[in-house]
């Protein structure tokens, strides 16, 4: 058996296209890491430089998660962040699960 070939870039199709495209990954980010913090001019570049995934610079930035592979990560303008992190809490409230995780 052959082993599992690994990609030297990911694999990108038409859905992964569009949703990479999508403004909120274009915003620029600061990542704060243990020594120092850098100004990234946006989501993509911060994941080709420090190889954390998109997914998860975005959800630390807009406070789903506290910090994404150890790094604290904030939008560089604060208004993109109230927005986002006032839309997963609206989310989150208006979200109820009427029965068990069966149905």
């Amino acid at each position: 058996m052959h082993p599992k070939k690994q990609h030297k870039y990911p694999v990108l199709n038409e859905k992964v296209i569009q949703k990479r495209s999508q403004k909120k990954y274009h915003l620029p980010v600061i990542g704060h890491f243990a020594d120092r913090s850098v100004l990234f001019n946006s989501i993509l570049e911060a994941e080709a430089a420090t190889g954390i995934h998109y997914t998860l610079i975005f959800e630390a930035c807009i406070g789903k998660i506290f910090k994404a592979k150890n790094v604290i990560w904030e939008y560089a303008k604060g208004n993109h962040y109230i927005k986002y992190k006032a839309y997963y809490i609206n989310a989150q409230e208006s979200y109820t699960r009427k029965s068990g995780f069966n149905g």
